[in-house]
């Protein structure tokens, strides 16, 4: 009994130490000088992106029309949101309609329709990732 607690133990330990982070530089496009805080929200899993639980949040004060900022990321899938919270509420105004007010982008999204499902939007983090472009857009 004492050798399975004990390597149930070192399982439980030692599987994090398999995943890899990794350092990336986000860089967000059409941010609104001095517009409002960037919020940023990441998912690493279907479940957490549908659920709209994030794993999770970082906020910037944009400076310039370009926001660069490194973030450390484990390696696999994940899919980044960003808004521009224009009025300082903390979160994304919508319409009736559940159209963002506020400037909104996500990875592999050009703004035009509906974003999607995960599969769709996440990108692959793997060990060569150096850089993630997201443009926001103003629906």
């Amino acid at each position: 009994m004492k050798r399975i607690i004990t390597v149930f133990f070192f399982l439980m330990v030692g599987i994090p130490a398999f995943t890899q982070s990794k350092t990336i530089t986000l860089e967000v496009r059409q941010v609104i000088k001095n517009g409002g805080t960037i919020h940023v929200s990441l998912s690493f899993s279907e479940e957490t992106y549908k659920k709209r639980k994030p794993d999770r949040n970082i906020r910037c004060e944009p400076a310039d029309t370009v926001i660069r900022t490194e973030i450390t990321v484990p390696t696999g899938d994940c899919v980044i949101n960003v808004y521009q919270d224009r009025n300082g509420n903390g979160k994304c105004d919508n319409n009736l309609l559940g159209i963002p007010k506020e400037p909104v982008g996500i990875t592999n999204w050009n703004g035009k329709g509906p974003p999607g499902s995960f599969d769709r939007l996440k990108v692959n983090i793997t060990d060569t990732t150096q850089t993630i472009r997201i443009d926001l857009h103003q629906l």
